[in-house]
C-alpha cells in the first residue's frame, strides 16, 4: 500500500531526527558550558571593578517566556501542552514559536515559525540582548516539551536567566588577567551568548521530542496498518474458501440432479 511506503518513510526519518538533534545538541552544550565558566573567572577576577548590578534583574518586571512547539503532524498533544502553558501566563512577555500556537496570547512581542528559530534567530537575540542590558525582565524563561529518554516526553519550563553560576571557578582559580574595553560589556555579551545557547538546547531537545512522538505515532500506524492487511488477507481467504466451497457444492447438487 502507497499509504504504508509513506508512513514507513517518516518513521525512518523520525528516527534519523533524534540523533541528529542528539549530536547537535551535545555541541551547544558544551559551548554553552564554556561560556559559562568564562562567566564565572571574570566574576571572580580580582583584577576587575565590576559593578555586580550589571547581572542583576528588575524584580518588578514582567517575565519574558519563549514558548517552542511544533509546526509538523503527529504533535498535537504537544503543542495542546504548550498553548495551555500559554493561556496560563497572561502577564508574562512572550515569544512564541510554532505556527500551530497561539498567535493572539497577550503580550506577544514576536511570533514565528518553527524554522524561524533557525533562519530568523537574530530577531530573538536582538530581543534577549536588550532584555539582558537594559533589565526589561524579571526572568527568561523557555517553555517546551523535554526529551528525557524514549518513553518519558514532557513539558517542561526552565529558566535560563538570571544565570545561576556554579562557583566552580573559585576552586581553580590561581591568576588574574586583565582586558582592554568594558569588562561589563563583555560581561553582557558572554550573559547574551550563555542564553542564546541555553534557548538552542531547549529548541534542539523540543526537536527531538517531537520526533520521538511522530515516530511513536508513525509505529503504531504501522501496526494497525498490518493488522488490518492481516484480518483482510484472513477475510479474502475466507471469501476464496466459501467460493471454493459453494462451487464445489453447486458441481455435487448438479451430479446429483443429472445423475451424474
Amino acid at each position: 500500500m502507497k499509504i504504508k511506503t509513506i508512513v514507513k518513510v517518516m518513521n525512518f526519518h523520525s528516527l534519523l531526527h533524534v540523533d541528529a538533534a542528539r549530536r547537535i545538541s551535545e555541541k551547544y552544550i558544551r559551548m554553552e558550558s564554556e561560556v559559562s565558566r568564562i562567566i564565572d573567572l571574570i566574576i571572580n577576577n580580582r583584577n576587575f571593578i565590576l559593578d555586580k548590578l550589571a547581572l542583576k534583574v528588575n524584580e518588578n518586571a514582567p517575565e519574558l517566556n519563549i514558548y517552542i512547539g511544533s509546526d509538523y503532524a503527529f504533535c498535537g498533544g504537544m503543542n495542546a501542552s504548550v498553548n495551555a502553558a500559554i493561556a496560563e501566563d497572561e502577564d508574562a512577555e512572550k515569544i512564541v514559536v510554532g505556527k500551530k500556537l497561539r498567535r493572539s496570547a497577550p503580550n506577544t512581542v514576536l511570533f514565528m515559525n518553527r524554522d524561524g528559530l533557525d533562519k530568523e534567530y537574530e530577531r530573538v537575540a536582538d530581543i534577549l540582548e536588550d532584555s539582558l542590558t537594559n533589565q526589561r525582565h524579571s526572568a527568561v524563561n523557555v517553555v517546551y516539551n523535554h526529551y528525557y529518554y524514549s518513553g518519558s516526553i514532557g513539558m517542561r519550563r526552565r529558566r535560563i536567566y538570571p544565570i545561576v553560576l556554579t562557583g566552580e571557578a573559585e576552586n581553580f582559580y590561581t591568576e588574574d588577567f586583565s582586558v582592554e574595553g568594558s569588562a561589563e560589556e563583555l560581561l553582557l555579551a558572554l550573559c547574551s551568548a550563555y542564553v542564546g545557547y541555553e534557548l538552542k538546547i531547549a529548541a534542539t531537545n523540543s526537536f527531538a521530542a517531537e520526533n520521538v512522538m511522530r515516530q511513536n505515532a508513525t509505529t503504531e500506524s504501522l501496526k494497525k496498518i498490518d493488522e488490518r492487511e492481516a484480518e483482510t488477507r484472513v477475510l479474502e481467504a475466507k471469501i476464496k474458501k466459501q467460493a471454493s466451497f459453494r462451487r464445489l457444492l453447486d458441481s455435487y447438487v448438479k451430479k446429483s440432479f443429472y445423475g451424474g
